[in-house]
């Protein structure tokens, strides 16, 4: 709680807004422009990740950004796509107690959002998290840009838009991807 008479930290100060005093439309606007202005393009609020298309490139996904989002408490690291995939992974071999849990992640958004690159983003820190050097691995992260060559648009927002949306289901075995399906869902 902040004293009366002292202003608390500014809304985007938080990396996760869910703390924020108030939580409303307004702080939330506010808190997601200032991070967005200093180039911190995801927030937390709550279990909810937003990623914000900064539509220029940053250095947010190399191997030592991806090193340091391993581990299975990332929660003293920025916010991150990262995260996200470290999260559902380990929740999925059961670290963190609890025991083994099915995980799903929901990417959603706009036209020319971002979310082909989320889902690239994030399949590639999964792939680095259980060290798949396999053909198979190899071919997930493949086939995203394989499957964008087929029906998409061109949209005011966006000059390469999918017209369908994509479920992406991996089946792992003792750390390893042993099969993946991908099922495109038609536009209608």
């Amino acid at each position: 709680m902040v004293p009366p008479g002292q202003r608390g930290p500014s809304p985007g100060a938080a990396g996760d807004l869910a703390a924020l005093a108030e939580l409303d439309e307004a702080a939330l606007l506010a808190g997601l422009r200032e991070r967005f202005l200093q180039q911190r393009i995801y927030t937390d609020i709550g279990d909810i990740l937003v990623a914000m298309n900064p539509f220029q490139p940053l250095p947010l996904y190399g191997r030592e950004v991806s090193e340091r989002y391993r581990r299975l408490e990332t929660d003293a690291l920025p916010p991150h796509i990262f995260a996200v995939a470290s999260r559902a992974y380990h929740a999925m071999l059961g670290r963190g107690g609890g025991g083994p849990r099915n995980q799903c992640i929901l990417i959603s958004g706009e036209s020319g959002a971002g979310k082909t690159e989320s889902t690239k983003l994030l399949l590639q820190h999964i792939m680095n998290l259980c060290k798949g050097n396999s053909q198979l691995e190899q071919q997930i992260l493949q086939v995203n840009p394989l499957l964008e060559a087929f029906g998409n648009a061109q949209t005011v927002m966006n000059d390469n838009s999918s017209r369908f949306g994509k479920y992406i289901q991996l089946r792992f075995q003792r750390n390893q991807v042993k099969s993946r399906a991908i099922t495109s869902l038609g536009s209608g």
